[in-house]
């Protein structure tokens, strides 16, 4: 454990692991959240499951988009804009769930926005690592990283049912909102250089690039 965080001891990384670690706490907030929040507006086991697939769809399907977007602009201004964009549609979804105001459809758009979203900042976030941290401590900032997610989908969830069972699913989404915020502050902190990179190919060259690169690794898409 020690030598996981000595990676903590490049302020870039960690204004980047307090900024990622608290965002990944929000991501796990929101199963749990919607679930019950769809659940309250319609006793439907269909009308959960349309949710829930605008928010996955559009985090599959333009994930490699986001990926492509990351190595073309800054980093920390995709991860920070993201963060922006999922803050908003979370307080969003809160004000109508507080407010008595929400539909089912609603929530279906709002999720494709976080989920669009979402598929932009984990492609820039997980490229950003090397340019924060010397390379002698990139192996345990991503040991920490990765124990920093897991904790999150342990608190996450449990966090979340506490908050539906006490307050209601509406504040479950304005705690969410809230740790996208502090999360887009340390990351607005972050100051990355800019990368040497080759000449840049084309968008839809770069596209079919990273599909053979994904399509290849059949252990992720499988999992």
């Amino acid at each position: 454990m020690k030598d996981l965080l000595a990676a903590l001891g490049d302020r870039r990384f960690r204004l980047l692991f307090t900024g990622r670690a608290i965002s990944d706490f929000g991501d796990k907030l929101v199963p749990v959240a919607l679930a019950f929040a769809v659940l309250e507006l319609e006793q439907s086991a269909s009308a959960l499951g349309l949710v829930f697939a605008a928010r996955m769809i559009p985090m599959v399907v333009l994930v490699l988009v986001g990926g492509v977007w990351a190595d073309r602009l800054p980093r920390n201004v995709v991860m920070l804009t993201a963060d922006g964009v999922r803050a908003v549609t979370q307080a969003v979804t809160a004000a109508l769930l507080l407010t008595g105001r929400a539909e089912v459809w609603q929530l279906m758009v709002l999720m494709a926005v976080y989920g669009a979203a979402q598929a932009f900042f984990d492609p820039a976030s997980t490229g950003v690592v090397p340019q924060t941290v010397s390379g002698a401590r990139l192996q345990q900032a991503n040991g920490l990283l990765q124990l920093s997610r897991s904790t999150s989908s342990v608190v996450g969830p449990a966090v979340a049912g506490l908050l539906v069972a006490t307050v209601g699913p509406g504040w479950a989404f304005a705690v969410d909102s809230g740790t996208f915020v502090i999360s887009a502050a340390f990351l607005a902190l972050l100051r990355i250089e800019r990368e040497t990179r080759e000449a840049r190919s084309r968008f839809v060259a770069d596209l079919v690039e990273g599909w053979r690169e994904f399509s290849s690794r059949t252990w992720v898409w499988r999992a």
